[in-house]
């Protein structure tokens, strides 16, 4: 009888340590890491900054593989192809996910929805209302009353048409009650050099990049597009307090897999990003860069992505906006 009990106890502790095996054997040894954007940019810095603490977290390899164009949607139309073992995860942000789905609706080569199971929301950030530290303007009330004084130069630019900084530009102007024309640029650079020179009397885009140019003296942050300051910078006002109501837009950036990966990988990939995002040096070096991590689970992201898309669905109608 002891022999027995012995040889079961035997038998269960192999086969336990061999699901545990099997389970770290399903990851494949190279995970990509798939960004849509050149490397340098915002979304290729978190994705490097992560790659390293994620890849001591899984015990495999993760790379950066950069695959840029088409504002994000090569590389969402690469991952929706790609092995669904795990292999490849998109790291986009919430301009691919939602505003391109919506603006694209019926163009795209992927649906958001059928082609990908969201993984984990990694960081957020809002968006600013600036203008020029020369340009006289120092708050909502004072921009609204200098764009009704000139009307033939009411105008605002952004980082690129048919973006999240240009609709979040509509929604402000909607919401203030102004009238403004929107003037695209090819970047967040060029909009800043634009906004600096007068050619365009104020610009939306993220927190993230007016917030240096603000610092150093150059520009001015009116507001930030969200309900609440921003914890990383709690000295510039929201437009919310400032009178202007329903401005909550924030920018993230979330993990994707193709819809065919297994929901055990799925897990694994959410707890995984769920630890790095907790360490202290991890949280350090976003904050340098004015991110904060947002950690949202896979089940929560799908949520917060069904909401996205329902808010900003009439707003982009509303726009009248077609893509070239």
């Amino acid at each position: 009888m002891l022999k027995l009990l012995r040889a079961g106890l035997c038998f269960s502790f192999s086969f336990f340590v061999g699901q545990a095996s099997a389970i770290a054997a399903d990851l494949p040894f190279t995970i990509n890491l798939v960004v849509g954007y050149p490397p340098g940019g915002s979304v290729d810095t978190v994705a490097r900054l992560l790659a390293q603490p994620l890849s001591k977290e899984l015990g495999a390899t993760v790379v950066v593989d950069n695959r840029a164009g088409a504002g994000g949607r090569i590389a969402a139309g690469y991952t929706k192809a790609a092995k669904a073992d795990g292999s490849y995860l998109m790291i986009a942000p919430n301009s691919v996910t939602t505003v391109a789905t919506l603006v694209y609706a019926g163009k795209l080569n992927f649906d958001i929805r059928k082609d990908f199971a969201p993984v984990a929301r990694l960081v957020s950030y809002p968006f600013a209302l600036s203008v020029a530290a020369n340009s006289g303007i120092a708050s909502p009330a004072e921009l609204a009353t200098w764009l009704k004084t000139h009307p033939a130069q009411a105008n605002y630019g952004s980082s690129g048409a048919g973006g999240l900084a240009h609709f979040s530009g509509l929604l402000y102007a909607k919401n203030a009650g102004i009238t403004w024309t929107h003037v695209p640029f090819a970047g967040g650079a060029p909009l800043i050099t634009n906004l600096l020179g007068g050619h365009v009397v104020a610009g939306v885009d993220t927190l993230v990049d007016h917030y240096e140019q603000a610092r150093t003296g150059k520009l001015r942050i009116l507001g930030i597009f969200s309900p609440e300051r921003y914890s990383l910078t709690p000295d510039i006002p929201t437009l919310e307090e400032q009178g202007i109501k329903g401005m909550d837009v924030m920018g993230w950036f979330g993990a994707f897999v193709p819809a065919r990966t297994p929901p055990e990988v799925v897990a694994r990939y959410d707890d995984a990003f769920r630890k790095v995002l907790s360490s202290p040096e991890v949280i350090k070096r976003l904050n340098e860069l004015v991110l904060q991590p947002a950690y949202m689970s896979h089940e929560a992201l799908r949520d917060s992505l069904d909401a996205e898309l329902a808010m900003w669905g009439p707003v982009i109608k509303e726009s009248g906006f077609t893509p070239e």
